[in-house]
């Protein structure tokens, strides 16, 4: 009798210390990674992640937050086809509540806001990424693969979105003349026009840096090359910077102005060279946003041939 009772509680000491093992494991299942910041501890496979901006490339390395911005998830459009009733809105870019936050008890949180970081800090660990550090998509999102340590979904990801670059570029070629310059334009104000640059938002990455479309020659100069992101340029000189084909980023709904008189001058309108792009799909430039906005671009510039 006394040899059964020694055996159970041999057996129940070492059941007590299996159950106590992994929740010892789990506390220092962290790493360390190089951030704009500094270093920071993040957990080695986040569950619970908070994006105050750059949802879609969270969601190409497939986690879906559990937060994301009400601004993103308004103008990032494309994005909504992957988000489910999973992620719950934070508030306004530049207006998120700490209160929802912490309530969201998330294990990690990418903002794009440095001046937030000591908040954020106090809810769970924090990792600024600031998208203009990187030179393309490739960089954003082998960046991000390494913050959310999903380096192998980033190269997978990054694979198949060559190959459908590769195809909307020979579209692209197929369909308009070899010197042929594009501009993009968001008409959101009358006074005056929006001129874009290679930037990630509003199309601009995805006809100038993914679609190596060639920018007016005024827009290359007085924008690109100075890495500016965009231009308010009033529309009695808009003809300057006007090439060959327009992509029109207009309101959606009722809200779009009428365009002043001079618009009609521009030999992209005379000529039906003119392709309308909606505001709250192209504003984002994450990975999958700029992607999708590539291939509606090379679909649409195509439809004119």
């Amino acid at each position: 009798m006394k040899k059964w009772l020694m055996v159970l509680m041999v057996l129940m000491l070492a059941a007590c210390s299996a159950k106590e093992e992994p929740a010892t494991d789990a506390k220092t299942d962290t790493r360390e990674i190089e951030t704009v910041m500094g270093k920071v501890t993040v957990p080695s496979n986040p569950q619970r992640v908070i994006v105050d901006w750059d949802l879609g490339h969270v969601i190409a390395l497939g986690v879906e937050p559990v937060g994301a911005s009400k601004t993103t998830l308004e103008f990032g459009q494309l994005l909504k086809q992957f988000v489910t009733d999973k992620t719950d809105e934070i508030g306004r870019d530049g207006q998120v509540s700490y209160e929802k936050v912490l309530e969201l008890e998330p294990d990690l949180i990418i903002t794009w806001n440095r001046d937030q970081v000591a908040e954020y800090e106090k809810i769970a660990p924090t990792v600024v990424f600031d998208t203009t550090q990187y030179d393309g998509v490739h960089e954003q999102l082998t960046a991000m693969g390494e913050i959310l340590n999903r380096q192998n979904e980033a190269k997978d990801w990054l694979a198949d979105y060559d190959q459908r670059v590769a195809k909307a570029k020979a579209q692209i070629k197929a369909s308009v003349p070899k010197d042929a310059t594009f501009t993009i334009i968001d008409s959101g104000t009358v006074k005056d026009a929006i001129v874009v640059g290679k930037s990630g938002e509003r199309g601009g990455l995805a006809a100038y840096g993914v679609l190596e479309m060639k920018a007016a020659d005024k827009i290359q100069r007085d924008i690109i090359d100075k890495k500016e992101s965009r231009a308010e340029v009033s529309w009695e000189s808009i003809q300057d910077f006007a090439g060959d084909y327009i992509f029109l980023i207009t309101q959606q709904g009722d809200n779009q102005d009428e365009l002043p008189s001079v618009w009609q001058s521009l030999d992209a309108v005379k000529n039906g060279r003119v392709i309308e792009l909606k505001v709250k799909e192209y504003f984002t430039g994450d990975p999958i946003s700029t992607l999708l906005q590539a291939e509606d671009m090379a679909a649409k510039v195509a439809e004119l041939k």
